[in-house]
């Protein structure tokens, strides 16, 4: 098979745009061969593969491979030390399913897309149904989002809407309870046990959550902060909320 060297290359100039949001319509491009194998593993629809020469034994059976030099495959990365493998993977339907029951974590306006995948991880870890994202939160299929998130994109759902405030009340219209955090709420000490289905609201990093998405909240909660430190990143006060509550439908 004839290696690409160059970065002109048709093939490489088209698929190293999907770095670029805009040009993400209808795929995305995910590195290294530990995203690589959770696609696989899940079924996702890998379009085309990128591969150096002396890895391509480990994708000798599947279809659509091309063989690039170290210097192309760069051109495709955004990390300092490619593992040797990118691909191109399709993305799924997007249509976000009508709100019925379960655990809920819904994302506004998150901005880093280190913050967006650790969330995605944890929710999975924690047992959530789904993430929902606003249109002003960071692209899922950013390659920090997919890097940060290890894989679990391939294994929870996670939608981007155009408007957040709009779902969340599909979500109050089935008794499900939104569960908003803010330094005005109630301690995660003294809140009262959760029954049914829940959705929490993690704001945005500086900003927390908006004034409208605090009104629609049926419970507001904050963490007890015990020492000097003023807050707590996004990513670690999602993850100590979702295992807090998820306590209570153990």
């Amino acid at each position: 098979m004839e290696i690409i060297q160059s970065k002109q290359n048709a093939s490489i100039k088209t698929a190293r745009k999907l770095l670029q949001r805009k040009h993400r319509k209808t795929s995305y491009l995910i590195e290294g061969w530990h995203l690589f194998e959770e696609a696989k593993a899940s079924g996702a629809h890998i379009l085309q593969i990128f591969v150096l020469e002396e890895m391509a034994d480990r994708v000798a059976n599947m279809s659509k491979v091309k063989l690039v030099s170290p210097e192309v495959l760069k051109e495709l990365c955004e990390t300092q030390t490619p593992q040797g493998i990118v691909a191109e993977v399709a993305k799924q339907s997007q249509a976000l399913p009508e709100p019925l029951s379960g655990k809920y974590l819904l994302l506004e306006d998150v901005q880093d897309p280190y913050n967006v995948g650790t969330i995605i991880r944890t929710a999975d870890a924690a047992g959530f149904d789904c993430v929902v994202t606003s249109a002003k939160t960071a692209d899922i299929y950013n390659e920090k989002v997919l890097r940060g998130s290890m894989g679990s994109v391939f294994h929870l759902p996670v939608y981007q809407v155009e408007s957040l405030l709009d779902y969340v009340q599909q979500l109050k219209n089935q008794s499900i309870t939104i569960i908003g955090t803010s330094l005005t709420g109630s301690s995660l000490w003294e809140r009262e046990p959760l029954s049914g289905s829940f959705a929490i609201v993690m704001g945005n990093e500086s900003k927390g959550m908006s004034h409208e998405m605090g009104e629609c909240c049926d419970i507001l909660l904050k963490i007890p902060i015990l020492g000097q430190a003023e807050s707590l990143n996004v990513a670690t006060a999602a993850g100590i909320i979702m295992y807090d509550l998820v306590r209570d439908l153990k």
